[in-house]
């Protein structure tokens, strides 16, 4: 079992713990028989007396967007039954969203809007409560800061054989971090450095899993992510992030790339300053804007053939990965197949 399915088995777990506790239904997940894709992450039935009521369950780690609540609403579809969204927390405006648009939900926090015959839940206003989940501490190059020196080190190679000094720059960290990561990455196996101080991955492909699963858990929002809309849907075509140190991360990243994505979402990575940016593409303030803004957190060259204005290949993959789109993980492997493996 991969690290997401064992998040995902938490998350369905403490949900249905807390389903049963403030309903008082008997809440069982059944055995899922395999089947054609979409493959739902778990089968759950909801026992009251002589009746039930089952739900094929699509689970997300994160659900901080309208447009995840669409993706999930898009997957459930086709589920060969009745679908069911379950997450760590749905916001008040989440949840209100769900129930205008016949999703139906449960979360860890014991909110939920269900909607079958014979059965009408709803609960709303609870907040999560995180000791209810393993207070697992990550390897410390996973965390925060070793996630930034782990990026800098996967997209430019040649900073395995550079001084702490260059890394340092090169992932915005302190000096004094650098010696901490590079050891914890050799204990811990994705590394090795020889007598003369020369360093090379040994297993980079779990180096890559491992950033990209911990990136949206770690560092995402300490990038102080902001959301706003555009007037116009594809403003992006002519925008010029790269004259302001920004570039397209994303859908708009693998667009640009490969050029097989329509996006329904906007992602940027820009520095401090973005003001002068947001006001000459007229971009909104919008709590629930398809274009997100956050943080450029690294000091790199651009790699390889990707054009300037475009992020590396790996932090489009993570971001593809996290907005959990069908479309946009058939992507998230395309750019992963083309640039990582």
């Amino acid at each position: 079992m991969n690290m997401t399915a064992l998040q995902n088995a938490e998350i369905i777990a403490v949900a249905l713990a807390r389903f049963g506790e403030l309903t008082g239904l008997r809440v069982t997940q059944e055995v899922l028989e395999g089947g054609p894709d979409p493959q739902p992450d778990a089968l759950i039935k909801l026992v009251e007396g002589e009746r039930h009521w089952t739900y094929l369950v699509a689970c997300r780690t994160l659900v901080d967007r309208v447009a995840t609540l669409h993706a999930v609403q898009e997957r459930i579809r086709d589920f060969p039954g009745e679908g069911i969204l379950i997450a760590p927390h749905l916001t008040a405006d989440l949840a209100m969203k769900c129930q205008e648009m016949g999703l139906p939900f449960m979360d860890a926090a014991g909110n939920a809007f269900l909607k079958q015959k014979g059965l009408h839940i709803q609960v709303g206003g609870l907040k999560l409560d995180k000791a209810l989940f393993r207070a697992e501490k990550p390897m410390r190059a996973f965390d925060r800061t070793g996630l930034r020196v782990v990026f800098a080190l996967l997209v430019d190679p040649d900073l395995l054989q550079a001084p702490y000094r260059s890394i340092a720059k090169a992932a915005g960290v302190a000096l004094g971090t650098v010696g901490w990561i590079l050891t914890n990455l050799r204990e811990n196996g994705f590394l090795v450095e020889d007598r003369q101080g020369n360093r090379r991955w040994i297993d980079q492909t779990r180096a890559i899993q491992a950033w990209a699963t911990n990136f949206p858990l770690r560092l995402r929002e300490r990038l102080r992510p902001r959301r706003f809309t555009a007037k116009e849907p594809d403003w992006w075509r002519n925008a010029t992030p790269e004259i302001y140190g920004g570039c397209w991360g994303g859908e708009v990243g693998v667009a640009k790339l490969e050029g097989d994505l329509v996006p329904k979402t906007v992602t940027l990575y820009l520095p401090e300053g973005r003001n002068e940016f947001l006001a000459k593409y007229r971009l909104r303030a919008d709590p629930q804007g398809l274009v997100e803004v956050l943080d450029a957190f690294w000091d790199l060259p651009p790699v390889g053939q990707i054009p300037v204005g475009i992020a590396p290949p790996l932090l489009i993959y993570a971001d593809l990965q996290g907005i959990g789109d069908p479309r946009t993980l058939e992507q998230a492997k395309v750019i992963y197949d083309r640039y990582l493996a």
